[in-house]
């Protein structure tokens, strides 16, 4: 434990029509031979010919447009071989699991072997061929992040290396446009929760000294997640039922780029573990894994966390009255309603007798379990069950 903070920032470019600054910053590392990495859903939107436009010239492109969503650790393994040499960066173009299928992919080019060998805190060796990303969502934050995420064993789990931040990432809320309601509501729950747990996080006084800068809370991670959860909270039903607001747009994409910089020095906690431990079950979008968790996962710390959450219900309201825990999970619960998701797994096809294979695979969790404001104890099963 310590009572230093570590602080690591990828630069960013942010704002509407930053995608046009993306050859300058590619130019200004010298990076000339370029492996795009997107998905068949940014291939057929135009995104990715309007980036290919934007590159015609100095650059040599090679691409691979078929990043899966929600990867598992086979489908990076596949590839490692193909894309192995001759490259000076790869270029992410997607949501979460693009750039998440692109650093895990750097991993192997660099330093070979599968996947899994990879997989906890601290393992990558040394330095990885440089990522640099162009988010089309306003979800994970990746593009600010030391974290891959894949399903491994019938689990969502992780490779966490400093070595994994990208060198540089283009933000800009206009590709965020296109995207149709169901993805904006899934993604931005994600950003929401994202907020949310940094900011509730475990005090980083108590967090152990690890590899990684999941630190605990901390004031840079405070400021920074109470920031974000206020733009998401505030844009968030907005950009569901209006995809051309733009007001909206610009607001969750900083709003999810300020949280994904807020955890990855502060780490998250049983909400998003529980989803993962969901999500390597069912297979479901993560933000709908985590909307279906939330109830036991807050519930579960509430004690733990009251004051935060009453910031946060604070803030829900925009300071005009003093907010409550309960309060703050009444509005997210009436968030969660209104925008169809799932309150609890049940929603999801999963059944009571699955509680106890949900928290063996919530408890391997150490990169999020140790950041959660309440220690897991004995207790936790029956939370899981009565939430199911």
């Amino acid at each position: 434990m310590s009572e230093l903070i570590r602080i690591a920032l990828s630069p960013s470019l942010f704002g509407f029509g930053a995608l046009s600054k993306l050859p300058d910053e590619l130019r200004a590392r010298d990076f000339r031979r370029i492996l795009i990495i997107t998905d068949p859903q940014i291939s057929a939107n135009g995104i990715l010919d309007q980036v290919l436009t934007l590159l015609k010239g100095p650059f040599e492109i090679e691409r691979f447009e078929e990043a899966p969503a929600e990867p598992h650790s086979t489908d990076v393994d596949r590839q490692k071989e193909k894309f192995r040499f001759n490259f000076d960066a790869l270029l992410a173009i997607g949501g979460g699991s693009c750039m998440d299928f692109a650093k895990a992919l750097t991993i192997l080019m660099t330093h070979g072997g599968s996947l899994g060998d990879y997989v906890g805190e601290g393992l990558v060796p040394g330095p990885v061929l440089p990522v640099v990303c162009v988010p089309t969502t306003s979800g994970t934050g990746s593009q600010n992040t030391q974290t891959t995420v894949f399903t491994i064993g019938g689990v969502k789990m992780g490779c966490s290396s400093e070595f994994l931040r990208p060198v540089f990432s283009v933000v800009d809320p206009e590709l965020t446009m296109r995207l149709p309601s169901v993805v904006t509501r899934n993604t931005g729950y994600d950003a929401l929760l994202h907020a949310v747990e940094s900011f509730i996080a475990c005090p980083h006084e108590r967090v152990p000294n690890r590899p990684i800068l999941y630190q605990g809370s901390n004031p840079f991670s405070r400021g920074l997640a109470l920031e974000a959860f206020r733009f998401i909270w505030g844009s968030y039903p907005r950009s569901i039922l209006d995809g051309q607001d733009r007001e909206a747009r610009y607001s969750m994409s900083i709003g999810s780029h300020l949280a994904g910089l807020a955890f990855s020095h502060s780490g998250l906690g049983l909400v998003h573990a529980l989803a993962s431990s969901l999500g390597g079950m069912i297979d479901a979008p993560h933000g709908v894994c985590l909307a279906a968790c939330t109830n036991i996962g807050l519930r579960y710390n509430f004690e733990a966390c009251e004051k935060d959450l009453a910031v946060l219900a604070d803030a829900m309201n925009g300071g005009k009255a003093q907010g409550s825990t309960e309060q703050f999970l009444a509005n997210m619960n009436a968030l969660i309603r209104d925008f169809e998701l799932p309150s609890r797994p049940s929603d999801l096809g999963v059944k009571k007798e699955d509680a106890q294979m949900i928290l063996q695979k919530t408890l391997i969790q150490t990169r999020r379990i140790q950041t959660n404001p309440r220690q897991l104890d004995e207790h936790l099963l029956s939370f899981i069950e009565a939430g199911i």
